[in-house]
């Protein structure tokens, strides 16, 4: 006699996801795919790295290595001001400008 996938001792499968409901309540964290995506849409960084930085228990800060060094060459600090929601996490680095074009231009001597 063969049972059905997913059952067992004939008990449906809602019911054998009963007791995972019924044990800890679920915390709501800010997790590294949040951060990378974050990243991903609003920077031209390029996460190679990520790590979770040391931050007060209501905070979360996390600092990304960038393939891409033009625009951030120290990496990105992120900070989430609520652990329970992405939306409040800002980009704390601002992007660096080098204005090489600026450089190749000839200066313009001054009147002497």
């Amino acid at each position: 006699m063969s049972r059905p996938a997913g059952s067992r001792a004939g008990l449906p499968p809602l019911l054998l996801l009963l007791p995972a409901a019924l044990g800890e309540p679920a915390a709501a964290e800010i997790h590294e795919y949040m951060i990378r995506r974050l990243l991903y849409l609003g920077t031209s960084c390029g996460v190679d790295a990520l790590e979770r930085l040391e931050s007060p228990a209501d905070q979360r800060r996390f600092k990304a290595a960038c393939r891409d060094v033009n625009a951030y060459p120290a990496g990105i600090v992120v900070t989430c001001t609520d652990i329970a929601d992405d939306r409040s996490c800002i980009i704390e680095t601002p992007a660096k400008a080098f204005d090489s074009l600026e450089l190749l231009q000839p200066r313009e001597r001054e009147a002497e």
